[in-house]
């Protein structure tokens, strides 16, 4: 039912709308996302501080809990643009539908376990209920590298991973004591712990490669439509940038506990530094992050095992904006060094 309501509302989203606004002759397009973490803050401040605009477009940002729900929208056209984790492209590809990377804002592990304040060691976790946002998603892979990481296995150590939602479902369930653990992004994690909640490990220490916070469309519109595709890019980059600009700073934290709805200002401020770690600046998708990624999938989806990684990256764009001297330009611009 999820997948039958949301891809009419999509499709209502664009159609209702003229392609090109009258009165400021800016392209209309549908950029949907999949995460309600901060890493997708680039895309949020983009449309906020009005970077889409500035570049000729004008957005609907539309977020898609499910991701197989997500990439339908994408495939079919009712989303143009999406910014999304690797392990719904590749099981989309795997599907033999036609998607590209063409950046990624984020390559690395870098989520918190967060568990209840009983919990004081991994082992602790045995028979223990995991929640992630749905089974097959990048959150779901982050969690099942991770427990590698700490040396835990779900079968032999019997524990219960249960999809439970987005991140802010998630440290609601953690709150209620539906699940034991889950990993989540430092802003929430920061919020937790300063509620009395244990931070049992931090991935980014582990320097483990994915990809996290891709821009993903499809190889026929990219072809078709590169100027717009570089100008979504742009805004994207600029966007970046004032995340990352110290004189920002506040704006950015403003608009992560409005998104993310966490009222300590203090917790979001901590986030907001672990939101530094998280995101790269060096934007080009990871091909060892996606291998990772296709290791795990492969064993649900043998149909991804097939899928050429390399050829699943089209970083001409990014490259192009690179030796034009924009992202170095960008950058300078929000004193980001």
């Amino acid at each position: 039912m999820l997948a039958i309501f949301i891809i009419p509302v999509l499709a209502c989203l664009i159609l209702g709308h003229p392609a090109v606004t009258d009165a400021q002759s800016r392209t209309r397009v549908v950029i949907g996302y999949s995460a309600m973490q901060a890493p997708v803050a680039p895309l949020w401040v983009a449309q906020q501080q009005g970077f889409f605009a500035k570049y000729g477009i004008d957005t609907e940002l539309v977020f898609v809990r499910t991701t197989s729900v997500h990439m339908a929208g994408l495939i079919s056209g009712h989303v143009d643009m999406s910014y999304t984790g690797g392990s719904g492209v590749l099981s989309a590809t795997g599907s033999r539908m036609d998607l590209t990377f063409i950046a990624s804002f984020a390559n690395r592990l870098s989520h918190v376990l967060v568990t209840r304040p009983e919990i004081q060691k991994p082992a602790d976790l045995r028979k223990k209920r995991i929640g992630v946002v749905s089974v097959g998603g990048t959150q779901w892979i982050t969690t099942k590298l991770g427990l590698e990481y700490l040396g835990l296995d779900e079968q032999h150590d019997q524990m219960h991973i249960l999809a439970i939602g987005d991140q802010t479902v998630l440290r609601r369930a953690l709150e209620g004591g539906s699940i034991e653990a889950t990993f989540l992004n430092g802003v929430m994690a920061e919020d937790l712990k300063r509620k009395g909640y244990r931070i049992l490990a931090e991935l980014s220490a582990a320097g483990i490669q994915t990809l996290n916070s891709g821009v993903v469309v499809k190889r026929a519109s990219l072809q078709k439509n590169r100027e717009l595709t570089t100008n979504i890019l742009k805004a994207l980059i600029e966007g970046l940038a004032f995340v990352f600009s110290p004189a920002r700073k506040s704006v950015v934290i403003r608009t992560l506990m409005d998104r993310l709805r966490i009222g300590d200002a203090t917790a979001a401020e901590m986030g907001y530094q672990s939101l530094l770690k998280d995101l790269d600046t060096r934007l080009y998708p990871s091909i060892q992050g996606l291998q990772n990624l296709q290791r795990f999938i492969q064993n649900y989806n043998p149909r991804v095992a097939e899928v050429n990684i390399v050829e699943l990256i089209d970083p001409s764009i990014l490259r192009n904006l690179e030796e034009s001297g924009f992202v170095e330009k960008t950058f300078t611009t929000y004193g980001v060094k």
